[in-house]
């Protein structure tokens, strides 16, 4: 346990280091790294080892920040405190707190923080008892002890941004300016007695943050193998282990093969290189496989660093089935049947068929595509009657590869079925009687029909009526069915197929479809919910369930009023809310709804609901205007207040959006100055930008939102 814990340290630690100055001793106390926001810098910081961590936990450490000086020494700027310092472990009531807040949100995240709190407690490092009873060995197991506590603690702060901060190995500077550069240097909170070895220091410079500054597609070495995937890539200061997804479609959807992140491990004292690295295995040959892999960085997050497609290969062919039977079952049918006798089929993907005219001659493909692996007949409709007809059965793997059985011949029965018969019309009446007439077949061996039915096109048909002939040798033409018209199914669907005196079949005619009088009205929709606010009511809801009905419609009536009014006709089933803005503030109203089907009946009216709408107190929504300087690359935003609340203290959220597609977000807040401009400089590379603002007074009235300003750059 103390070498894992050592080494899971080492790849922590030195994940660290990486943003740090080149100059810095080897062998610091401290290690130091930062990233930079558009509104801020993070730093993660962490000792060196458990003493000093231990230490830490009790006085805490002191973070200074400098402006930057080109060609000025570290040493020689001037550091202030940044507003916080000195940052020291959470007391007892703020872990508590933020557990708390933190299993609301994510009970694995939670855990991690709770172990932070755990192995970083400091009443809990020392141990009882009498410490030189087992002399050398009681010190060992002390100084484990410490490791693993000191190392899990550390893991825990790289895995959770909850733990890092409630340690006091992370904090955000927000009081910084986009585009300036700083120094920051970090240190134990306790007297100093070498500068050059218990200071960190780290400069960066204030940015918007990349979140794909590390992916590099190329970076990553891929190996396909037999039913496998394996991949590596270098490891890095950037990041100190890594997960990765696999999408089997395509794309669509991705899962997790790393459900946990994989360390590097390395054995103790070895300093050189190595390669991050995994094996996916149990795949399909030549299926295409997407993967992307994500990498843990120390300020608890993951970043995408490569995204690939690999395809596993295989040339080794399916054993060869064995075709036994090839026999004419049908006047049009011929039925071929077959069997594996390996059992190890491997990667097979399928069978194809083949025909050809001469036993040793060319042979065309016959079956449309690739027939499953556990297909073992196939029917052939498109044989040659007058000609010879040779047969083999081919096995497809994944990869391509194949192998066929030995050629098999079919001898043909003289044997021709009826044509398909032709239905000339059909009729239902208003008591549901049906009269069918099929126009008669021709053939000399004819016997007569099977008329089948079904309430659905894809529904299996069944048998209604046979008019085979009578004996005096007569057949009818006219068939008579009958149904009921109480029912919820408004369509029925009839074929017909004729036999000969050798009782083979004809194919089925065209299906005919009979709508039936309609007599059942809809089933009523449902109101299901409702949200009331002082501008409007929203009306959630579930559409009738009646197949044929073809609208939906709310109804609404004021509350003493006798009569209801039609307020929103829905025709599309998809839509289950509805917005009504045409309301007054403070009156009650009552909601209904009914359903109508494309017979024009109407359901019962449903159960309704009385609302009770909110007086209104918003301030007047404000206008924003703007406009963008393509040589300035800047934004110039202006806002008009309406003259009633003009003179309030009034303060403007701005939010804004890439597109009409993205969520807003708030960007700035800022106080109310009637004809003073705002200005917001673009990120480099943006295309355009949306915004909107709202009021808010100093009693914390808002306003509605204004337009949706659209810029283009």
């Amino acid at each position: 346990m103390k070498k894992i814990c050592c080494i899971l340290f080492q790849a922590m630690i030195s994940s660290l280091c990486f943003a740090q100055q080149s100059g810095i001793p080897n062998n610091v106390t401290l290690a130091i790294s930062a990233r930079s926001y558009a509104d801020r810098i993070v730093l993660r910081y962490a000792p060196a080892n458990p003493i000093l961590f231990n230490q830490a936990n009790k006085v805490g450490y002191i973070v200074e920040r400098a402006n930057f000086i080109n060609g000025v020494s570290n040493d020689k700027l001037t550091f202030a405190p940044i507003a916080g310092s000195p940052f020291k472990r959470w007391s007892e009531e703020q872990w508590e707190r933020a557990l708390i807040e933190e299993k609301l949100k994510d009970s694995t995240a939670a855990k991690i923080a709770g172990l932070a709190m755990v192995f970083s407690d400091p009443d809990a490092t020392a141990q009882g008892g009498d410490v030189m009873k087992d002399g050398l060995k009681s010190f060992k197991d002390q100084k484990d002890n410490a490791d693993m506590r000191f190392g899990f603690a550390l893991i825990a702060a790289n895995r959770s941004r909850v733990a890092a901060e409630g340690l006091a190995v992370r904090i955000s500077d927000p009081t910084v300016s986009l585009g300036q550069t700083y120094v920051y240097r970090v240190r134990i909170n306790q007297p100093i007695s070498n500068v050059a070895n218990e200071i960190a220091y780290v400069k960066v410079t204030c940015g918007n943050f990349n979140e794909k500054y590390l992916s590099n597609n190329k970076t990553v070495k891929l190996s396909e193998g037999d039913g496998a995937i394996a991949f590596s890539f270098p490891e890095s200061l950037e990041y100190y282990a890594f997960t990765a997804e696999r999408s089997d479609d395509n794309g669509a959807t991705y899962k997790k093969i790393i459900k946990t992140p994989e360390l590097n491990l390395k054995p103790t004292g070895f300093t050189g290189k190595s390669d991050f690295a995994y094996g996916d295995t149990g795949l399909t040959n030549y299926k295409k496989y997407r993967y992307r892999i994500w990498v843990s960085t120390p300020f608890a997050d993951e970043m995408i660093l490569s995204e690939f497609i690999a395809i596993p290969k295989d040339k080794t062919p399916p054993p060869a089935p064995f075709l036994k039977t090839a026999t004419h079952i049908k006047p049009k049918q011929v039925e071929l049947l077959w069997e594996l006798t390996a059992k190890n089929t491997g990667d097979l993907k399928g069978f194809t068929i083949k025909r050809g005219a001469q036993e040793n001659g060319r042979y065309s493909l016959i079956s449309k595509g690739i027939l499953s692996a556990s297909t073992r007949n196939y029917i052939d409709e498109t044989f040659d009657p007058d000609g010879s007809n040779y047969y083999v059965v081919e096995a497809v793997d994944t990869a391509g590869n194949s192998s066929h059985s030995f050629q098999a011949y079919v001898t043909l029965i003289d044997s021709i079925p009826p044509a398909m018969p032709f239905i000339s019309s059909a009729i239902i009446d208003s008591v549901g009687k049906i009269s069918i007439k099929v126009r008669p077949n021709t053939e000399r061996d004819f016997m007569g029909y099977q008329v089948l039915k079904a309430n659905s096109k894809d529904h299996e048909f069944s048998v209604v009526t046979e008019t085979f002939k009578d004996s005096l040798g007569r057949t009818t033409f006219t068939l008579n069915d009958s149904t009921t018209l109480n029912t919820l199914t408004k369509n029925i669907y009839y074929k017909v197929v004729a036999f000969d005196t050798h009782f083979n079949q004809s194919v089925p005619s065209k299906i005919i479809e009979l709508t039936k009088r309609d007599t059942i009205p809809p089933v009523s929709p449902l109101i299901t919910g409702f949200i009331v606010s002082d501008t409007s009511v929203v009306i959630n809801f579930v559409n009738s369930s009646s197949e044929d009905a073809a609208r939906n419609i709310l109804l609404r009536r004021e509350i003493g009023q006798l009569k209801f009014d039609s307020l929103f006709s829905n025709t599309n089933a998809s839509i289950t809310k509805y917005t009504d803005v045409k309301i007054t503030g403070g009156r009650q109203y009552e909601y209904a709804m009914i359903a109508r089907d494309d017979g024009g009946l109407s359901s019962k009216i449903s159960r309704s609901i009385q609302i009770k709408t909110l007086l209104n107190n918003r301030l007047p929504a404000p206008i924003i205007q703007g406009t963008y300087d393509g040589q300035a690359k800047k934004v110039s935003l202006s806002f008009v207040v309406d003259d009633k609340v003009i003179n309030r203290r009034l303060k403007v959220e701005i939010y804004k959006r890439t597109d009409e597609k993205s969520l807003w977000k708030t960007y700035k807040i800022i106080d109310f100055e009637k004809g003073k401009t705002f200005v917001d400089e673009p990120a480099e590379g943006q295309k355009g930008m949306n915004y909107t603002i709202r009021l808010t007074d100093a009693n914390k009235n808002v306003s509605n939102f204004s337009n949706e300003l659209q810029l283009k750059y």
